[in-house]
């Protein structure tokens, strides 16, 4: 299956408000109340939610919470520097541009586009 980067930051931002100390988000099958990712079949979201744990994006916080997910503070990191939606679709038109969107890539697309985003603001790019 090939990564669809909208579906990872879909699933970043619902699990991101959808998480708490106690309380983590679940997404499982038959639990698909979250708005961002009904558009996902769900062998799509499993695979993704799997690739984000592997890559340390997301963790489980409690084992005996199957399917029940949580930000690393990596994942909050990323999702931080690819929250802006203009800054998204600069990203992804970058990545587009270059021929390739790996996950890894994508993050330093988006540190480079935050890192622009800085130096024009201080007046180092004006």
């Amino acid at each position: 299956m090939r990564i669809d980067n909208e579906c990872i930051r879909d699933i970043l931002f619902t699990v991101e408000e959808n998480s708490f100390y106690r309380d983590p988000c679940c997404i499982t099958d038959e639990c698909r109340d979250y708005p961002n990712l009904q558009k996902y079949e769900n062998d799509q979201l499993s695979y993704h939610l799997r690739y984000l744990e592997m890559k340390g994006l997301l963790f489980v916080p409690y084992s005996h919470f199957v399917n029940c997910y949580d930000l690393t503070p990596d994942g909050h990191e990323f999702l931080a520097n690819i929250r802006d939606d203009n800054n998204w679709k600069k990203i992804k038109s970058i990545s587009s541009n270059i021929g390739f969107a790996s996950l890894k890539i994508i993050s330093s697309i988006a540190e480079g586009v935050a890192t622009a985003a800085i130096n024009y603001n201080l007046g180092f790019s004006k």
